[in-house]
């Protein structure tokens, strides 16, 4: 089975924290490579689109927001792969 190294993974992200941590969450966030926090909710939730090479980067990118202080939960909510 060969590997398509160009293929590009999609996917988006609900981000739920505290809503007084909501600014500093979604900066960290935004720190991480290939993330981009495209909508919020001043209720503590926002949405994060990553660009990634594999499911594996996701995984990892997923793993890291889970474990910043004040995040309740990060699940994925869409996943494309583009292989063109």
């Amino acid at each position: 089975m060969s590997v398509n190294h160009e293929a590009v993974h999609i996917s988006s992200l609900v981000v739920h924290c505290l809503p007084e941590q909501l600014s500093k969450v979604q900066h960290e966030v935004e720190g991480l490579d290939n993330v981009e926090v495209c909508v919020s909710d001043p209720k503590g939730k926002f949405v994060a689109v990553l660009e990634t090479e594999s499911e594996k980067e996701i995984l990892s990118t997923i793993t890291q927001i889970q474990a910043i202080d004040s995040v309740l939960n990060a699940s994925m909510i869409y996943h494309e792969i583009d292989d063109e």
